[in-house]
C-alpha cells in the first residue's frame, strides 16, 4: 500500500468543498429566513470555557468537560455530549454541506446555535424554534464582502468548525479556551471520536518531531492553522486536551505577534438607517420630481468614460435612474431607497455619484465614502450640491443633511480617494477622484469635466 507522505511545515492545497456560487445563494437564502444575529462581548470574561471539538481523543477526555459551566461545541462534538449528558451552552457550524445534519443529532432548547450563514438551508430547518443565530464566515474577497448585509459580523477562524469556534469563544468574550478533540490526526477511535458519514478509510502520514501521525491534506491544514488562529488572539490563553497532531504541535508554540493587531471580526456598517431610508422612499413614492436629476451629467460621464476606457459604469444612489436613460450604453445602478435597486453594488471603473453624498446621515458618511471606495476601480466622478434643498422630508427636514463647502468635503474624500480635480460651479462641488493605489492610473486620465 502506497501511503502518501505530507509534509507538516508546508501548507497543503485545500479547496473548498462547494462551489462559491452555492455558497453565495446560501447566504442570501439564510440571511433572509433566520432573524436572529451573533452579537459580540467586547468585555473580557475570566471564565473558562470548553471548545469541544470532533477529534478521536475526545473518547478519551469528554468527562473532564463536565467541570466547565461554559461549553461550545462543534460538528458531531454537540451529539457527542448530549447522548452523555452534557448539554452545551453554545453549538457552531461552519460546513455548508447538507451531512452536518446527521452529525448535529437532536437540537436542545437549553443550546445557542451559531450558524454559519453559508450552512446548508435544511440545517437551519431542522433548527426552527429553537434559538439560532446567524453569523457569516469572513472572506476577504470582493464578493463576499459586498455580500455581507450592512450591520451584520463576518468571523475569520480558518478552516474548518473547531477552528471557528475557537475564535467564537473570544468574540463572546471568552479568553481562557481549554480545547478538547482537536486532533489535526486520526486517533484509535478512526478520524473522528464517533462515526462520520462524510470520511473514507484513506489517509496519509506525516511526522513532527520524530513522532509519525496519520492525517489527511485537511486535516494537517486545519492543525497547521491552530497556532495561526491563536496568534490572532493575543489575549487567548488556551489548553489542549489528549494526544494527537494539533496537541503535539502546541507544546512547541510560541506566539508570534499577529500582523493584523488580533483582527477576528468585521462588522460592515451601515449606510443609512431604517428611518431615513424611508424618508427617501417617500420621496420618490410622492414627488416625482425627486431624484430624476441624473440626466445633466450624461455628457461628462460619457466623456469619462471614454478618457479612462471603463468597460463598467455605475451610478451610486441612482434615483429614478435618469443618467441611465441619458446614456447611450448600459450602466449598472444602486440606491438602497429604490427597492429593485438597493443590493450592494459590484466595483465598476468608473463610479459616478452625483447628488447624493449632501443627502447622508452625517454619522453613516465615512462608511459611504468607504463603501464608494469599494467600489471605485478606476475612476469616481462625485457632485455635491453645498447649500440647502427646495425640498424637505416627512419629518420637516431638509433633504440636504450635509451643507458644507469645499474645505470640509475635500477634507472627507481626500480621506479615501486621491483627488485629480476638484472645482466649483455655483452652488456645486466636482470632484474627479481615483484610488489611493491607484494614483498612477488617474494621473494618466484625460480629465473631461
Amino acid at each position: 500500500m502506497n501511503i502518501p507522505k505530507l509534509d507538516a511545515s508546508r501548507a497543503q492545497p485545500v479547496t473548498y468543498c462547494i462551489p462559491n456560487w452555492l455558497r453565495d445563494q446560501q447566504m442570501l437564502v439564510n440571511t433572509k429566513a433566520v432573524k436572529g444575529r451573533i452579537e459580540a462581548r467586547y468585555e473580557l470574561r475570566e471564565e473558562p470555557i470548553a471548545v469541544v471539538c470532533f477529534g478521536p481523543s475526545l473518547r478519551d477526555t469528554w468527562e473532564q468537560v463536565r467541570e466547565f459551566r461554559y461549553i461550545i461545541t462543534c460538528s458531531g462534538a454537540h451529539r457527542f455530549l448530549i447522548e452523555r449528558g452534557i448539554i452545551p451552552t453554545f453549538h457552531v457550524e461552519v460546513d455548508p454541506r447538507p451531512h452536518k445534519i446527521v452529525l448535529l443529532g437532536e437540537p436542545h432548547p437549553e443550546v445557542e446555535y451559531l450558524i454559519a450563514s453559508a450552512c446548508h438551508p435544511d440545517y437551519f430547518k431542522c433548527l426552527e424554534g429553537y434559538n439560532v443565530k446567524l453569523w457569516h464566515a469572513f472572506d476577504a474577497n470582493d464578493e463576499p464582502l459586498r455580500m455581507l448585509p450592512p450591520g451584520e459580523w463576518a468571523i475569520t477562524g480558518g478552516c474548518d468548525a473547531g477552528l471557528r469556534a475557537m475564535t467564537i469563544a473570544r468574540f463572546l468574550g471568552f479568553r481562557k479556551l481549554h480545547i478538547f478533540g482537536k486532533d489535526g490526526s486520526i486517533g484509535e477511535a478512526g478520524t473522528h471520536a464517533d462515526p462520520h458519514p462524510n470520511h473514507g478509510s484513506g489517509y496519509a502520514l506525516t511526522e513532527y518531531e520524530g513522532v509519525e501521525y496519520k492525517t489527511t491534506p485537511a486535516f494537517l491544514e486545519a492543525a497547521r492553522g491552530t497556532l495561526h488562529e491563536l496568534d490572532q488572539m493575543p489575549d487567548v490563553e488556551a489548553t489542549f486536551y489528549g494526544e494527537g497532531l494539533v496537541q503535539a504541535m502546541f507544546r512547541h508554540y510560541q506566539r508570534k505577534p499577529a500582523a493584523n493587531k488580533g483582527f477576528i471580526a468585521f462588522h460592515k456598517p451601515e449606510l443609512i438607517s431604517s428611518r431615513h431610508r424611508e424618508l427617501n422612499a417617500q420621496l420618490h413614492r410622492e414627488r416625482l420630481e425627486y431624484g430624476v436629476g441624473g440626466g445633466k451629467h450624461a455628457e461628462v460621464v460619457a466623456k469619462l468614460r471614454e478618457s479612462c476606457k471603463a468597460e463598467s459604469v455605475l451610478d451610486y444612489g441612482c434615483g429614478k435612474g435618469y443618467l441611465a436613460k441619458s446614456l447611450s450604453f448600459p450602466i449598472w445602478e444602486y440606491d438602497p431607497a429604490i427597492p429593485e435597486k438597493s443590493d450592494s453594488p459590484r466595483p465598476a471603473d468608473l463610479v459616478v455619484c452625483t447628488d447624493v453624498l449632501e443627502h447622508i446621515e452625517k454619522d453613516k458618511l465615512p462608511a459611504v465614502l468607504d463603501d464608494l471606495r469599494r467600489c471605485t476601480k478606476k475612476v469616481g466622478y462625485f457632485v455635491i450640491h453645498t447649500g440647502p434643498a427646495v425640498k424637505t422630508y416627512a419629518d420637516g427636514s431638509n433633504t440636504h443633511l450635509l451643507q458644507h463647502g469645499l474645505d470640509w468635503w475635500q477634507k472627507r474624500v481626500g480621506a479615501f480617494f486621491e483627488i485629480g480635480k476638484v472645482f466649483e460651479r455655483g452652488k456645486e462641488l466636482h470632484f474627479v477622484v481615483g484610488p489611493k493605489s491607484i494614483q498612477k492610473v488617474l494621473n494618466g486620465v484625460k480629465m473631461a469635466v
